[in-house]
């Protein structure tokens, strides 16, 4: 353990701010002709709480795109310079291969201004007027350019189908304009809104048997998303569709007595009441979760999240 003098001590003081631990390592030791490490002059700073009050990410001289002798050339040579010209001196001069985007980047981070206006001046000529289109793959490439009313090789007429590699689905054209998922759409909503209308607002069309490309009518059935949340988590889709078809007949049966018991089979005077909770701030999840524990129609209404209703006990 180094035992330090008075004039030591002092030394480390003065040499501290501004200056990291091993720079003051290297004045310290240059001093007084010892070899103490690093860690030494951490632990006396430490133990004497003396501090150098330096940034804790260290940047140094030669970090980044540049090196400090390349960094000092860019700024003795920016101005008038346009970023292309800046890069071309200093890979001419560094051997560099620096691009006139990354020169731009690097005058920007770093505050540098070249003063050149590069903008359009009024009453100045554009390079491209009067040239129609930019002629820019040659004799050659106008062979293979697309004229007007040509269709490319892959197309695929109205009707056609295909299986969607993502989820198995089997897609089929309805038309030719549009978005893709406007042009290609679901076979089996497509079959069943042929013979029953538009799929109503939250609804979905499953495949009784599980088969994706069973898409015969008797195979689809119309159900709401309720209802699917359900029927996955009891994970009561079968490969048998008696199965499902029974299985969806006791979630729907289920339904029906708990929407007895939260609003008497009135479900307009019901659905005025989750309006009228949405007002005051709470999601229609938790106003029928209050309700099925009990909560008072007022209470679940009108009492704030995370409020305990009237009369409940509370463990002392």
């Amino acid at each position: 353990m180094h035992r330090y003098t008075e004039a030591q001590k002092e030394f480390i003081k003065k040499a501290s701010p501004g200056r990291y631990n091993d720079e003051i390592t290297n004045l310290f030791n240059q001093e007084f002709g010892t070899s103490l490490s690093v860690c030494q002059i951490r632990s006396f700073k430490a133990k004497h709480k003396i501090k150098s009050n330096v940034p804790r990410n260290r940047v140094k001289p030669d970090s980044g795109l540049f090196t400090k002798e390349q960094k000092e050339f860019i700024k003795a040579n920016v101005k008038g310079v346009l970023n292309r010209e800046l890069a071309e001196l200093v890979n001419e001069k560094f051997n560099l291969t620096i691009t006139a985007q990354q020169m731009l980047t690097y005058k920007k981070n770093h505050g540098l201004t070249s003063g050149v206006n590069t903008q359009f001046k009024r009453g100045q000529e554009a390079w491209n007027k009067g040239i129609k289109g930019l002629d820019l793959a040659g004799e050659n490439g106008k062979k293979t350019q697309f004229k007007k009313g040509d269709q490319p090789q892959n197309y695929r007429p109205v009707g056609s189908e295909r299986i969607d590699s993502r989820d198995g689905y089997t897609l089929i054209k309805v038309k030719d304009e549009g978005l893709y998922q406007d042009r290609w759409r679901h076979k089996h909503v497509v079959v069943w809104e042929k013979e029953n209308g538009p799929v109503p607002y939250g609804c979905v069309i499953v495949f009784a048997d599980g088969d994706k490309r069973n898409i015969e009518m008797s195979n689809l059935l119309l159900i709401t998303r309720n209802e699917l949340v359900r029927m996955n988590q009891q994970e009561l889709f079968s490969s048998d569709s008696k199965l499902t078809k029974a299985a969806l007949t006791m979630i729907r049966l289920g339904n029906k007595v708990i929407d007895h018991e939260l609003y008497g089979g009135d479900r307009d005077e019901f659905q005025k009441h989750i309006e009228t909770a949405k007002k005051n701030g709470l999601s229609e999840q938790t106003f029928i979760t209050r309700l099925k524990r009990g909560w008072a129609l007022s209470d679940a209404l009108y009492k704030p999240l995370h409020s305990r209703p009237y009369g409940r006990k509370v463990k002392s």
